[in-house]
């Protein structure tokens, strides 16, 4: 059974928010506004079109170039809180709360016209002006490699260090200081992510020291930290952008809402304005069963029925599987989380190891493991339907009934 478990994570491979979700975008040709092609994407398909990385963009790209389409909506629209983000917004990324590690030095961030971050040499962080021009950091993470060796080595790391097996967090030299040429935020932007992986995003405190070295006694350097206020229709809170030069604008007349070229830039455009559209299409169905059974009988009718009990890997997910579970007649649903006291971390159904998670506070208690290894799956994970801390998940023992979410193919 554990070595069985092993082999499978081993396969498992890398997992990022794409490849884990299947995504199918559609150019939809015709007049809209935003607000409409809005209505007709949630109508027809899943909603405007989001876009997580430069991978999704391609794809994107491709899909427009087949369709004969100059420029077409997105689902990416100004809102009214401005906040700050990483520029690389790959959520598996960053363990628990490292998108929020910030360096600040006292006084900062000033604002609202500085909306970019710098580190100085001594491993501060300022907001600046993003028209300014300075040297900046590159992130630069290995590629993704699926040999058996590394992925061993990366498993292993997981288990002995409570992390996820994420691409490049290992990487012996990922920053890349530039000093040959100075550019603004938006240029380093663009010349990280062609020569590299992206500007540098920090998570923690021994990251801050080592772009600290590489900075060494130069002044200062952009990093990937921005904020700003747009915000995307289906709700995500990916902080991925790839605006074109000199955009966002906002033009004369206030142009909130944003319109891909046929190029693959993005421009901010009034939202009444006439378009294409590009919807996207979730290939991943959500169905609640609303009977009470064990863990192990749910996974079996999941099987049997449809494909899976359901794996919370993303942020988008788990708001699917909250909306799900709110119809339950159970007070907490099931959902495809087990505890392995073999090796002790929790992991999905589908064999993947935790890099989401939405535990509830005290929630994310070590199981007890003390009565023998027959017991090692007997602690599984589940989500409440409803009250205080709605979507939060809690361990229970795989003998409770309660109802259960299985995960199901589009047709």
């Amino acid at each position: 059974m554990t070595l069985l478990l092993i082999t499978t994570l081993l396969f498992s491979g890398l997992c990022s928010l794409s490849s884990c979700v299947p995504r199918q975008f559609h150019v939809v040709k015709g007049e809209k506004n935003w607000t409409e092609a809005q209505r007709y994407c949630r109508e027809e398909f899943t909603d405007l079109a989001t876009i997580d990385n430069m991978r999704e963009m391609e794809i994107l790209n491709s899909t427009m170039r087949e369709a004969g389409a100059a420029h077409a909506w997105i689902g990416l629209k100004h809102g009214s809180r401005p906040k700050w983000q990483w520029s690389l917004a790959d959520k598996n990324f960053y363990r628990k709360n490292e998108e929020k590690f910030r360096k600040w030095v006292s006084g900062q961030p000033q604002g609202p016209d500085k909306n970019c971050a710098v580190m100085k040499g001594n491993g501060t962080w300022y907001s600046r002006s993003c028209d300014e021009t300075k040297h900046f950091i590159c992130y630069d993470g290995e590629k993704p490699s699926y040999s058996l060796t590394l992925e061993y080595r990366q498993l292993n790391y997981a288990i002995n260090h409570d992390t996820c097996i994420t691409t490049g967090r290992n990487s012996t030299h990922p920053y890349v200081l530039v000093t040959a040429i100075n550019k603004n935020w938006a240029d380093a932007q663009r010349y990280c992510r062609e020569k590299h992986t992206d500007l540098a995003s920090v998570r923690n405190e021994a990251e801050n020291e080592k772009i600290m070295k590489v900075l060494g006694s130069d002044s200062e350097a952009w990093i990937g930290l921005f904020r700003d206020a747009w915000e995307w229709s289906d709700g995500s809170t990916s902080s991925f952008r790839h605006w074109g030069t000199g955009e966002p604008n906002y033009g004369p007349s206030g142009a909130f809402c944003t319109r891909i070229t046929s190029s693959g830039q993005w421009n901010d455009v009034v939202c009444e304005h006439g378009s294409n559209l590009i919807c996207y299409e979730e290939k991943l169905v959500l169905v609640l069963v609303r009977e009470n059974k064990t863990w192990k009988e749910a996974q079996q009718y999941c099987r049997e029925h449809h494909v899976d009990l359901v794996s919370v890997t993303s942020e988008r997910i788990q708001r699917w599987v909250r909306e799900r579970a709110k119809g339950a007649s159970s007070t907490h649903v099931w959902m495809g989380l087990q505890h392995s006291c073999y090796m002790g971390f929790w992991f999905w159904d589908n064999a993947e190891t935790v890099c989401y998670s939405n535990w509830a506070p005290g929630g994310e208690t070590e199981p007890d493991c003390t009565d023998g290894l027959e017991h090692q799956s007997a602690r599984v994970g589940a989500v409440k339907s409803g009250g205080d801390g709605e979507g939060e998940w809690v361990m229970l023992p795989e003998t409770e009934e309660l109802n259960f979410i299985c995960t199901t193919e589009a047709q």
